[in-house]
C-alpha cells in the first residue's frame, strides 16, 4: 500500500503544475474563480489513497478491471439507473424540507435556538460544535447560551445539519461499512469544516460549501454499500479511477433528488460531467481542495502528510491555514 499511495505523493510533491488552488485574492475579487491546476491528473490515485485507509484494504497494483469489479460498477449503474429509489432512502422524508428552512433568510436565530433547546442530541452538537477546533477558543465553552452565541445561525444551521445527516453514513449492515464508517466520518469532518472555511475566506456562503461538502462524502456512502455486497474485488487503478467517478455521479443524483436551494446542483452536475478541470467553477475547485485537505489530515503518516498540505497552505489564506493547523491538533491530541 505504502508504494502504492508513494507514487502519488512523489509526484506530487515535486509536479511543478500542482500549486495551492487557495492562492490570496484582493477583497473585490472574493468571488472570482480560482485558477486551475492539474490535480484532476492524479485524482484516481489520491481517492485509492482514501478509500485504501477507509476500508483498511491494500490496493492492487494491477492495470485491469477483473470481473468482481465490474460486478460493482454495473450495481452502482443500476443503482444510479433507478430513478424512483431514492440513493440515501433514510433522508427522502427529511432532507429536502430541513436543507430548505436552513438556507431559508427567515430562519432566524431565535427560531433555530427553539428548535435546539428541544432536542438534547442537537444541545450536545452544538455544544461540541462550540467547543471544536472549527471555532478555535482557547477556553471551553460551558454554557449553551454562551455555544448558541458563539456559534451563531450559520453554526447552527450546521450543527442542526449534521445531527440529521450523519446517521447516513453510519455503518450498520455489513463488515466493510462498519470497518469504514467511522474513518468516512471523520474525513467528513474536517472536509465540511474546511470547505466552509475556505468559502468563508473568499466571502462566499460557507453553509453553502459545508453542505455540498457533506453531500459529497455521503456519495461515498452509496459506492461502499455495493462494495460491501460483492466479494473479491480488487483495489486497482482503474477500478478506483472509476469509483471516484461514480462517487461524483452520486453525489450529483442526490442533489438532483433533493433539489436544495443554492450551488449544488450546478456544482456537482459539473464535477460528475467534467471532473476538475481547466474551466471548472469555483464551488469545484474548493470542494476539491478541502477534499484534498481533508485526506492529508487523516492520512496516518503525519510526517509526510505536513510534507504534502505545505504547499496548498502556503500561500493560502491565513483563515484556511488556521484552520488545518488546529483541526491537525485536535486529530494529534490524546482523547
Amino acid at each position: 500500500m505504502k508504494a502504492w499511495i508513494l507514487s502519488f505523493f512523489n509526484s506530487q510533491a515535486t509536479d511543478p503544475a500542482a500549486q495551492p488552488l487557495l492562492a490570496e485574492q484582493p477583497a473585490e475579487h472574493a468571488s472570482t474563480p480560482l485558477p486551475a491546476q492539474a490535480w484532476h491528473l492524479r485524482r484516481p490515485d489520491f481517492d485509492g489513497a482514501l478509500l485504501a485507509w477507509m476500508v483498511q484494504g491494500e490496493p492492487d497494483p494491477a492495470n485491469s478491471l477483473g470481473p468482481r469489479e465490474q460486478v460493482v460498477l454495473q450495481a452502482l449503474e443500476a443503482r444510479a439507473a433507478d430513478t424512483a429509489a431514492s440513493l440515501l432512502p433514510r433522508a427522502a422524508g427529511v432532507v429536502p424540507a430541513l436543507l430548505a428552512r436552513l438556507r431559508s433568510d427567515s430562519s432566524s436565530l431565535g427560531e433555530l435556538v427553539d428548535h435546539v433547546s428541544r432536542d438534547q442530541t442537537l444541545v450536545a452538537e452544538v455544544m461540541a460544535m462550540a467547543n471544536s477546533a472549527f471555532y478555535r477558543r482557547e477556553r471551553p465553552v460551558m454554557e449553551l447560551g454562551h455555544s448558541i452565541q458563539m456559534l451563531g445561525v450559520g453554526g447552527l444551521r450546521a450543527a442542526i445539519a449534521r445531527v440529521v445527516l450523519k446517521p447516513m453514513l453510519d455503518g450498520r449492515s455489513g463488515p466493510l461499512i462498519r470497518r469504514a464508517a467511522p474513518r468516512l466520518w471523520k474525513h467528513t469532518e474536517v472536509k465540511t469544516q474546511l470547505g466552509a472555511e475556505i468559502a468563508r475566506s473568499q466571502g462566499r456562503d460557507p453553509f453553502d460549501a459545508y453542505l455540498l461538502a457533506l453531500l459529497h462524502d455521503m456519495a461515498w456512502s452509496v459506492v461502499l454499500r455495493e462494495l460491501d455486497g460483492a466479494a473479491g474485488w480488487r483495489l486497482s487503478v482503474p477500478f478506483v479511477a472509476a469509483l471516484g467517478q461514480w462517487r461524483d455521479r452520486l453525489a450529483s443524483l442526490i442533489a438532483q433528488q433533493w433539489r436544495p436551494p443554492g450551488p449544488w446542483v450546478e456544482a456537482t452536475a459539473e464535477l460528475a460531467q467534467h471532473g476538475l478541470g481547466a474551466g471548472s467553477g469555483p464551488e469545484v475547485l474548493n470542494l476539491c481542495t478541502a477534499d484534498q485537505l481533508a485526506w492529508l489530515l487523516c492520512d496516518p503518516n503525519r510526517a509526510r502528510a505536513r510534507t504534502l498540505a505545505e504547499p496548498l497552505l502556503a500561500s493560502a489564506l491565513a483563515p484556511v491555514r488556521a484552520c488545518f493547523e488546529e483541526l491537525d491538533a485536535a486529530s494529534a491530541a490524546p482523547r
